[in-house]
């Protein structure tokens, strides 16, 4: 009993951490981009976006090499120590090296082709989209070359040291932001070099910090293929699902830009800046549930991992909905407060759709972490990836049938419930959970706190003129209404019984305090 209040303890600090680390990028975040939009000029932000999106599709296992190397960096530290962490680091820094390498060159040969061919940009600032581009393919390698780095930290919860970073990180991109007006060289290109030398910072930032923690790791002059081995044939099949994730987003925004210009991918791009905002409170939770959700899977504690997949599931959905509701009803007024008059057209529209989108895609995270932990990931990534890639052709047929942009954010919500729903159920194949428990505790309370939260709200939009005062009430009714909803809809009797012993410890230890 000792053991899963402490580790559930250790994610209540975890995620304290993350979430000071967020609430501070968030808002430095939403002003630099404001800075940003406002120096470059729309059409300027629109080929940022379009370039650094492109660069990214390129780097697409970033995310996956950071998971996979995450799970055996925590498999290896239950059952091997350091021994086994040391393994797993040696070989897996090898692995990021070479593969560095390669994207270095695909990004200097098939990269620099679509660049010169493809990309839909006004002439004149053909040049200074180059020298961005080269530069941010330079930064790719130092994000590549850091993630054995980095997933060693999360994976053993330094979440301190990987939210100073972050913090670190995004007050330097701020200083950037707000040098270029002092510049007389040119602002797009010139961005791109800082962002350079911002990511080889972080590199080092975090490789001295891990090489200095845990000393006992170096680079083994000998390879050890079983390692190797085992890695990369975990890695292929996630790399797979991750590729085609990431295709089904940049993918999207190439096909805008080909369409419709730089100035429609300006609108998405400001669009994914709002909903990465208010998703990133999700996202911390999981960040903080997945060491213990591979290190339960791992001791082969199916009954903690369900636990931790049920509660992580209804916490990210809850999280994320109480934020979007207000958002999405005062999308307008929010960007205008964000950007001034310097807001691209179709930006409100666009960001709502991605926010519902964001929403459902909450439900499959702990999927995926629990699907991971087993191992068991082929036909996972299998079925993610064949739908992800249906996405592109399904938007392209209606782009070219004479349907607007919106019309690829529609698309990519009804995928995103289809992709949901065949994860759900491969990820029950592997990891038996109790499935019906799963529907009539996670699922159904979900969708009735979806359907019930916005009322009140909406009907109270309608009384009042548009204004910061409005914007403030419909917040407070929101948190207002979502507060009772997830304790009488979304919890289940034993976990309402833990949050009033929990309230009322709180209140004895208050009391206690003030006598």
């Amino acid at each position: 009993m000792a053991a899963p209040l402490q580790d559930n303890r250790r994610i209540a600090k975890n995620t304290l951490n993350l979430y000071i680390r967020m609430f501070f990028v968030l808002v430095v975040n939403l002003y630099l981009m404001r800075v940003l939009l406002h120096t470059l000029g729309i059409t300027d932000y629109g080929t940022y976006t379009i370039v650094i999106g492109f660069v990214t599709l390129f780097g697409f296992f970033n995310t996956t090499l950071s998971s996979t190397i995450q799970r055996y960096y925590n498999y290896a530290g239950t059952k091997d120590g350091e021994r086994g962490l040391q393994q797993v680091f040696s070989n897996g820094f090898y692995i990021h090296v070479l593969l560095a390498v390669v994207v270095l060159i695909l990004l200097e040969t098939g990269g620099l082709w679509y660049i010169y061919n493809r990309l839909v940009v006004p002439p004149s600032r053909f040049t200074a989209t180059l020298l961005l581009f080269h530069a941010s393919a330079v930064s790719m390698v130092f994000m590549i070359l850091q993630i054995p780095f980095v997933s060693l930290i999360i994976s053993q919860e330094r979440m301190g040291y990987y939210s100073a970073v972050s913090i670190i990180d995004i007050l330097l991109k701020l200083a950037a932001t707000l040098s270029l007006s002092k510049l007389s060289s040119d602002h797009l290109s010139s961005y791109g070099l800082m962002l350079c030398c911002i990511s080889l910072f972080n590199f080092l930032l975090y490789s001295g910090y891990a090489m200095y923690v845990w000393r006992f790791l170096r680079l083994s002059r000998s390879i050890d293929t079983e390692v190797i081995r085992s890695l990369m044939s975990f890695t292929g099949w996630n790399l797979m699902g991750t590729f085609a994730f990431m295709l089904r987003g940049q993918g999207i925004s190439l096909l805008l830009n080909s369409f419709f210009g730089p100035v429609v991918n300006a609108a998405r791009g400001l669009a994914m800046q709002v909903t990465n905002a208010i998703a990133n409170f999700s996202t911390n939770i999981s960040v903080a549930f997945s060491p213990q959700v591979i290190n339960a899977v791992a001791a082969d504690d199916n009954r903690r991992a369900e636990q931790l997949f049920f509660t992580e599931s209804k916490i990210c959905f809850a999280m994320l909905l109480t934020l979007a509701v207000p958002l999405c009803l005062e999308m307008d007024y929010v960007l205008g407060l964000w950007l001034g008059n310097s807001v691209p057209p179709n930006t409100g529209i666009f960001s709502i759709l991605m926010i519902v989108d964001a929403v459902i895609c909450t439900l499959n995270t702990p999927c995926t972490q629990l699907t991971m932990a087993t191992g068991q990931i082929r036909n996972y990534e299998i079925a993610s990836t064949v739908i992800n890639i249906c996405l592109l052709p399904c938007c392209y047929l209606f782009l070219n049938m004479g349907f607007d942009a919106t019309s690829s954010f529609v698309i990519t919500i009804i995928f995103s419930i289809i992709l949901q729903t065949a994860c759900l159920l491969i990820t029950h194949r592997y990891f038996r959970f109790n499935f019906r428990v799963y529907l009539s505790d996670v699922l159904l309370p979900c969708l009735i706190m979806a359907v019930i939260l916005p009322i009140i709200p909406m009907a109270f939009k309608t009384l009042l003129p548009q204004s910061f005062i409005r914007l403030f009430c419909l917040c407070v009714i929101d948190l207002a209404v979502a507060l009772p909803l997830c304790y009488f809809v979304l919890l289940n009797s034993d976990e309402k019984q833990k949050t009033r012993q929990f309230v009322r410890s709180r209140l004895t230890n208050r009391n206690s305090t003030t006598i």
